[in-house]
């Protein structure tokens, strides 16, 4: 209708998935580049999240144009569905081309059909969509599908694609199992205005049009209504060209916006008012509720005026319990000093540990290695027990000066991103001292030894980070207060030339910063 007016080729700004429209923004191209290492390598299990309307489907649909090599996908749309359901839809998927009865019909085929695909070369992965309406049963069957393997290496790749509250379901302790096998994560973040401007410019020159169609303060408008999801974009700004073709405007302010906005509410009738009269509510869920209560009057303000005091007298509270008697330290999150003496040279790692029961020494410091030299011959072996063993010296527990950054190290074995299960309890407790702490934020930095290409260490370093990034997000942190840096075979810490230095280079750095008052 208003393609002409505006000489547009095609609507810029509609709902559906579009691939000519695809936009990729710093944190989707990491996001693409992320997924697209755990499909080729064949990591198993990968995890997408993000709230309603991030481009999550949008996002997978370029995923799927960018991988070159040779695939067979299947997408589950809606993953409501009891097991033998579940699986004559996959069958489909995979064009199996019969109907199965019984569970064991059906793993036997997908066992013959994936050995068939990998000796034919092909890559099998399996999307399911809207992973958040999975129930416990059927996302322990479809763990159950990644056990068939052949060589120790995983035919079959599992792609979760779901909202938020997913990694809720995740971190139940029945769904333990499911977790630590996921290998790749990556949480999609909202636009922010910049982004949303780079946005509506790209899409209005994909469909034609080659000037200054959207002014600044409308896109900042669209920005504040949108709250920067890709899909209230698309809604607010294909409805303010409508709007302004009709009101035979050129170019879209602030003033046509602004009137969008109060015509996107939703109208619902109000009983409690005498005759036809209608106002708009807001439904709170999130930022897709744009849609505002306009109704005014005594009671509600009254009622407001009661919420506000009842706020503040919360708030008074609470500041006062605050100061009575911090709740926090920092070594109730994450204790650095363990009694090993094989562990004593890492000390360095951790700033400020001081012991007042005992006489000051001092310990041998470890340098990057290629700076001088690394402080003794005899490096400490960091095999999984003795790192197991730091979580179960949690008990004692020096005085801890208070320096604003501390630092916790995990420690991986060779070509593996599996987290040990002591570093769950770490991270447990860091993420529940974010989350009770909005001033605290964190920094983590993956590392690799120097073995293989460059390259692929980068990408390894990365995901180690990215998934304990995505851990911790899943336990409530906002994804904002993370900073995941993969920085591969950088700061050794130890030499590259022995088995047990490579070993100690394969480690995830956390580094807690706290601004104290």
């Amino acid at each position: 209708m208003y393609q002409s007016f505006y000489n547009l080729k095609i609507k810029p700004f509609q709902i559906t998935t579009d691939p000519k429209f695809l936009w990729l923004g710093e944190k989707h191209k990491e996001a693409l580049a992320t997924l697209k290492y755990g499909i080729l390598e064949n990591k198993g299990f990968l995890l997408l999240t993000g709230d309603v309307g991030t481009g999550k489907t949008v996002l997978i649909h370029g995923l799927m144009k960018i991988i070159d090599v040779s695939a067979i996908v299947a997408a589950i749309p809606d993953p409501g569905l009891n097991s033998l359901d579940f699986f004559n839809f996959l069958s489909e998927e995979f064009k199996m081309n019969r109907r199965f009865e019984s569970k064991g019909a059906f793993l036997i085929h997908l066992k013959h059909f994936l050995h068939k695909a990998s000796a034919a070369g092909k890559k099998v992965l399996l999307i399911i969509d809207e992973a958040q309406r999975l129930n416990y049963e059927l996302i322990e069957q479809i763990r159950l599908l990644s056990n068939i393997e052949m060589d120790n290496r995983k035919l079959i790749n599992i792609f979760f694609v779901g909202q938020s509250e997913f990694n809720k379901m995740l971190n139940e302790e029945r769904n333990k199992a499911v977790r630590q096998r996921i290998t790749v994560s990556y949480h999609i973040d909202p636009l922010t205005e910049h982004e949303t401007r780079d946005y509506i410019n790209h899409r209005l020159k994909v469909g034609g049009c080659n000037r200054e169609l959207f002014k600044p303060e409308a896109m900042r408008k669209v920005y504040i209504f949108s709250h920067g999801y890709p899909r209230l974009i698309n809604i607010i700004c294909d409805h303010a060209l409508l709007t302004g073709y009709s009101g035979g405007k050129k170019t879209i302010d602030a003033a046509v916006i602004k009137e969008c906005e109060k015509e996107l509410r939703i109208p619902i009738d109000n009983a409690k008012n005498e005759g036809d009269e209608q106002e708009f509510f807001n439904t709170q869920e999130g930022p897709f509720a744009a849609i505002q209560n306009q109704s005014t009057g005594k009671r509600i303000g009254f009622f407001a005026v009661i919420v506000l005091l009842l706020l503040f007298t919360g708030y008074i509270l609470f500041n006062f319990q605050l100061k009575d008697s911090p709740r926090w330290k920092m070594e109730d999150i994450a204790p650095q000093s363990y009694d090993s003496p094989t562990l004593k040279a890492k000390e360095s790692f951790v700033p400020g540990i001081v012991n007042e029961n005992e006489e000051k020494k001092d310990l041998p410091v470890l340098k990057r290695y290629g700076d001088t030299a690394i402080e003794g011959k005899d490096f400490p072996e960091t095999g999984q027990t003795e790192i197991d063993n730091q979580s179960e010296q949690l008990s004692k527990v020096p005085e801890v000066r208070p320096f604003p950054d501390r630092k916790i190290v995990i420690y991986f074995k060779h070509n593996s991103n599996d987290l040990p299960d002591r570093a769950y309890e770490t991270l447990d407790r860091i993420a529940e001292f974010m989350v009770h702490n909005p001033e605290a934020k964190i920094n983590i930095n993956g590392y690799t030894d120097s073995s293989g290409a460059y390259s692929y260490n980068m990408s390894v370093s990365k995901f180690r980070a990215n998934m304990v990034k995505g851990y911790l997000v899943g336990k409530g942190v906002h994804p904002l207060k993370i900073k995941a840096s993969g920085l591969g075979p950088e700061n050794p810490i130890a030499s590259n030339e022995t088995e047990k230095g490579r070993q100690t280079n394969r480690r995830v750095e956390i580094e807690l910063n706290i601004d104290n008052p």
